[in-house]
């Protein structure tokens, strides 16, 4: 075979398979059409799972949120009794908003020869008005309250009374367990969720406009490609697909570019491969001339007639031939200048 004849061979056979795969995968349009749609239809129902778990995890963590609790040691078992503990409440995004806070507390005497004394939980306001919370003995169970709290200083005095007299501090034969919690974001728990369900609602919408946008681009710089260059986008695109799981290309689809005369000389069949090449170049090109193969001219007599010397018998290594290079330098005629320069 010369190397014309295994050029254009080479390149027709990367054609027909190019065009068999995209006979296969555009067969009617019924195939890529149906994988299409079962992809977009996959995607769409991933992205409708995303967002809806998104949006309920977005509710969880503010009904977390909404629950913690800011907790204030103010006494423990086996320290000294604070008497007397300031509790600083935030304004919470200055919107003046009262905070839920939670007493905890617990009594005793020190040890087993401690007397009983009378305890005394009052409550300072901002303002300077003084409340009494609770009072009883140290043998008391003391119950939990629950109070709503504006915005700044309170203090919790802790006093023991004998008689008469009440002492600022507790004295040393007394055991105190105080706690004071604030639910800092309970009092913004209803707009919490607006913002949450808001907030899921605007990630679905933006989710859809940036893959239109997205898709918009591409389809215009689709359209913007030569008509050349959105081929091999295809014909990519295509060998693209099969390469990633598609379906592959059967044997089948290559017959009807195989000869239809077994017995139709080589000469013959290169020709076919070489007006078949030429037309597709053409109509890629965008050239209108007509194709003219070389076999049909006329020959010029001072080349005499054509041999076939070289092209029969058996195959010969060739040592000079290592590179693909030095295979085109061959085919070209370029192997002695090559040899000149050495």
């Amino acid at each position: 075979m010369d190397g014309t004849g295994a050029r254009y061979c080479g390149g027709e056979n990367v054609n027909l398979v190019h065009e068999a795969m995209a006979r296969e995968s555009s067969a009617d349009g019924k195939k890529p059409k149906k994988d299409a749609k079962k992809d977009a239809k996959k995607n769409a129902r991933t992205r409708f799972i995303a967002t809806l778990v998104t949006w309920i995890l977005l509710n969880l963590i503010w009904l977390q949120a909404s629950q913690a609790i800011a907790v204030n040691e103010v006494n423990e078992h086996g320290r000294d009794v604070n008497g007397k503990y300031t509790l600083d409440v935030p304004n919470m995004m200055n919107l003046d908003r009262q905070i839920p806070v939670d007493l905890t507390c617990d009594f005793k005497p020190k040890n087993s020869t401690s007397p009983v004394v009378s305890i005394r939980i009052q409550h300072e306001f901002p303002s300077g008005e003084l409340t009494t919370v609770w009072e009883g003995n140290s043998t008391d169970d003391c119950p939990d309250f629950a109070m709503s709290l504006t915005s700044g200083k309170h203090i919790f005095y802790t006093s023991v009374v004998q008689g008469d007299s009440a002492d600022v501090f507790p004295s040393r034969n007394l055991s105190a367990e105080m706690d004071l919690g604030m639910h800092l974001w309970e009092p913004f728990r209803v707009e919490g969720f607006i913002v949450a369900n808001a907030l899921g609602l605007f990630l679905g919408i933006a989710d859809r406009a940036v893959r239109g946008v997205m898709r918009r681009r591409k389809e215009a710089r689709s359209r913007n490609l030569p008509l050349h260059k959105r081929r091999q986008k295809e014909d990519w695109e295509q060998i693209a697909h099969s390469m990633s799981g598609g379906d592959a290309v059967d044997v089948d689809d290559l017959i009807g570019y195989q000869p239809q005369d077994t017995d139709e000389s080589m000469e013959m069949q290169r020709r076919r491969m070489r007006e078949q090449f030429a037309a597709q170049s053409t109509e890629a090109d965008g050239d209108t001339d007509p194709f003219v193969d070389d076999d049909g001219v006329d020959q010029d007599d001072a080349l005499g007639p054509g041999t076939t010397e070289g092209l029969t018998g058996k195959v010969e290594e060739d040592r000079n031939i290592r590179t693909v290079g030095d295979l085109w330098r061959r085919l070209s005629g370029n192997e002695g200048d090559k040899k000149k320069k050495r």
